[in-house]
This record gives structure tokens, C-alpha cells and sequence, in this order.
């Protein structure tokens, strides 16, 4: 059977698809965001695609440069501008190399050889229109559900998230993967109680022992430093424990196997449904990454997603600079209240009013008109969040408990 086509998308020269054609101006160093943000912003007054993102300290991070890596390389990113200060630890020039090599539009400079804030604006200005000239020559083609990735997050979670807005995209995670795609979930710190379901989902004996892994090692992390995800306002939303909504939080990653365990910038090694670690293997600073839903989203991005599903109860309004945010909310109060923000409401399925099949085909059906260009909500009112945050991370395995109580203990 022929496969239908989902929406018509940008094709790169490595032969990957994009649902967006944008031109990355990339930090690499919170001295240097200042111009990277004058670039992009004079192209988006002008309505240009052009978004700013990078790396916020002079230090080097090895989990920092992969995610800036695969931003570079990203399907929904045609060219990229790597901006240095002069002094940092992360290279421009290496980015703008790695970008290339993919058949990106790629340059890079110091502003300190620029000559300053004026002159590296001004540089920075033409080199991104030259890139947006050439961006307009990239080919449109077909582009199926099969090649789709995408991800989904919690953010501002009340009662409803978990009957109605996870539901929701958990169903749509399961369309997309009965279709040949992918999805990816994260935030296991928000699956705590449920371990035995997770393992059981997992698709082999390596794929359960990596589950069990990442989960002992959150569940380490959240009794050392009393992060476990539940909020205040979270309780306001009548939500009582970790528990009640960690089922809420889990039913958005469907009922499929999960196919694999992911770390940090790395992409799915096959199609299908797969969990993502963020929880650092040393070095721990739960402040740093822990609670930032832009920032987890971002990471969810950083493994490939074309776009992010993010679920809100009590309501949000954040976007990523890389890839489209659609925001559901099952609580139609809260929708009624951020309907410029939140992009689809799933509170027929808590009346009654709708089934389970035929709102997901309305989901479905804003999904394929976002990835075929429609602006969602976050995107067109400019919301471009979340800040890459250390980590520390055997990118090569899924590492058990590090012990994080004792290592606390012995500082």
C-alpha cells in the first residue's frame, strides 16, 4: 500500500527532511549572545526564519557541544552562523566545519576580530541574507509520517493533563509510530513508581536492562536532593503525589515498546518509540537542569524532533528557537483563559463530547498543518525559550546509580 504523503518537506544535501528551513545563528559563549540576538532579531522583523541559540559559559562541556552539534546538523536548520567571543572554550570555526560537512550553509567569526558589537552585527546581517538567498533554492519534496520524529514534554501539569492532554498525545504518539515514525519522552524523574511498567514495555532483555538502569539512577538522584518533580503548582492543580502524576506524566508516551534508551544528542537508531536520560552520570547540579521545560525540550530537539508536543494544565507559553511547539491543555478553563498560547484543547475527551479516535485525527490533522508551515502559537508570537544547561554523560551507556546520596554525603 502506497504511503500517503503528511506534508511537503525541506531536503537537506545529507539527505535528511526539515519541516522548517532556518538559518541557526549559534553562541558559543554568553559574551557573544548579545550580537547573535541582533542578527536574528533584524531578520525577524523582516519575517525570516532565523533563530538564535548557543552555549552560555566560557567553560567546555561535552554534552553542550553535542547538542550544539546536532543543532547545527538539524533537519529543520538549512544554514548556520557560529559566533565566538575570542576567548571561550567552544570553537566556532569547528561548528560552522561540522555544519558544512552535512551540506549546510555554514561561516563563523570572532567579534573580537569583527571588531566589536557594531561591526560583528553588521557582518553577521549580511552573511545570514546571503545564507536566506540561498536557503530559497533548497527543494520542497514529499515528506511521510515515517520520516516524522517527535517528542513529548510535560510543563504546568494539573489534574487534566494526565485524563485528557497526555492522553491525547500519547494516542498521537502511537499514530505516528504505527505509521512508520518516531516519538521520544523524557522526564523519567516524573515516571517515579512506575519501573516495572517501563521495563516491561522495553522492546529485549538490553533495552530493559537500560530502563532499569535510568531509573534507579533518577530515582538516586531524587532522594539525595529532594527534586522530586512535583510542583506547588502542581498541588494547586490537584495533583496530591509523585506517584499520581507519574501515571499522568507516562500515559504521553503511548503503548508502544520503547525501542531503545537515548542519552543526550544522541538520535534514535531506529524507528519506533524511545526514552530519553537526562539525568547527569556525575558531577550532579540539580539546579542546572532540572524543572526548565524549554531547556528539556531542547533536549527532546537535540535527538532529532521535528516538533515538540508540550502538555499543560494549568497553562504555558513557552517555544524553542529550533524546532515548532504545540501546546495542549486538557483543562478548558485554562484554554479559554490562553488560547493565544495554547494551540489545542482536550477537554471534550473529560465531557464526554469526544472519543479518543476522532480528536486524535483533529490533532492530527493541526500536526500536519504546522509541519506543512502553519505557525504554531509559541512561533508566532515569538517565543524562542530555554538555555543549554551542563551535563555530564557517558554518551556510550546507560550507566546505573552513581550514588548520589553518598557522594553528597562525603562533600
Amino acid at each position: 500500500m502506497k504511503e500517503e504523503i503528511f506534508c511537503r518537506g525541506y531536503l537537506r544535501k545529507d539527505g535528511t527532511k526539515g519541516i522548517r528551513n532556518k538559518v541557526l545563528v549559534i553562541f558559543t559563549v554568553e559574551c557573544s549572545k548579545h550580537v547573535c540576538r541582533k542578527i536574528a532579531e533584524h531578520f525577524q522583523a523582516l519575517g525570516e526564519d532565523v533563530e538564535a541559540v548557543g552555549s552560555h559559559s566560557c567553560l567546555h562541556n561535552q554534552v553542550n557541544i553535542r547538542r550544539l552539534l546536532k543543532y547545527c546538523t538539524h533537519p529543520n536548520v538549512g544554514g548556520v552562523l557560529a559566533v565566538g567571543h575570542g576567548c571561550e572554550y567552544t570553537y566556532p570555526d569547528l561548528l560552522a566545519e561540522y555544519a558544512e560537512k552535512s551540506g549546510r550553509e555554514a561561516a563563523w567569526f570572532y567579534q573580537q576580530e569583527a571588531g566589536g558589537t557594531q561591526k560583528s552585527i553588521s557582518k553577521g546581517i549580511e552573511i545570514v541574507q546571503r545564507m536566506l538567498d540561498e536557503l530559497k533554492s533548497v527543494p520542497r519534496v514529499p515528506m511521510y509520517l515515517s520520516e516524522l520524529v517527535i517528542g513529548g514534554e510535560c510543563g504546568g501539569s494539573d489534574f487534566t493533563s494526565g485524563l485528557a492532554g497526555n492522553a491525547l498525545v500519547g494516542s498521537v504518539f502511537d499514530y505516528v509510530i504505527d505509521h512508520g515514525g518516531t516519538a521520544i519522552f523524557e522526564e523519567l524523574s516524573e515516571g517515579i513508581g512506575l519501573k516495572e511498567y517501563l521495563m516491561n514495555r522495553g522492546a529485549g532483555n538490553k533495552v530493559r536492562k537500560d530502563i532499569e538502569n535510568a531509573y534507579d539512577k533518577t530515582v538516586d538522584f531524587c532522594s539525595a536532593y529532594g527534586q522530586f518533580s512535583i510542583a506547588p503548582g502542581n498541588m494547586d492543580g490537584g495533583l496530591t503525589t509523585i506517584e499520581e502524576k507519574s501515571m499522568g506524566a507516562t500515559v504521553k508516551s503511548g503503548r508502544r515498546q520503547i525501542m531503545s534508551v537515548l542519552k543526550i544528542a544522541q538520535s534514535p537508531p531506529c524507528k519506533g518509540l524511545h526514552l530519553l536520560d537526562v539525568i547527569p552520570d556525575e558531577k550532579l547540579e540539580p539546579a542546572h537542569f532540572i524543572a526548565a521545560d524549554p531547556s528539556d525540550m531542547l533536549d527532546l530537539i537535540a535527538s532529532g524532533c521535528h516538533v515538540v508536543f508540550l502538555v499543560t494544565g494549568r497553562g504555558h507559553v513557552v517555544g524553542t528557537p529550533v524546532s515548532p511547539v504545540i501546546k495542549v491543555t486538557g483543562n478548558p478553563r485554562t484554554y479559554e483563559k490562553m488560547s493565544d498560547d495554547i494551540d489545542f484543547c482536550a477537554a471534550p475527551l473529560l465531557t464526554g463530547e469526544e472519543g479518543m479516535e476522532h480528536i486524535t485525527e483533529r490533532m492530527i490533522r493541526l500536526l500536519k498543518d504546522i509541519c506543512g508551515g502553519k505557525a504554531s502559537n509559541a512561533e508566532r508570537m515569538g517565543h524562542r525559550e530555554g538555555i543549554l544547561y551542563f551535563n555530564y554523560q557517558n554518551p556510550k551507556e546507560v550507566l546505573p546509580c552513581w550514588n548520589f546520596t553518598q557522594r553528597r554525603m562525603e562533600k
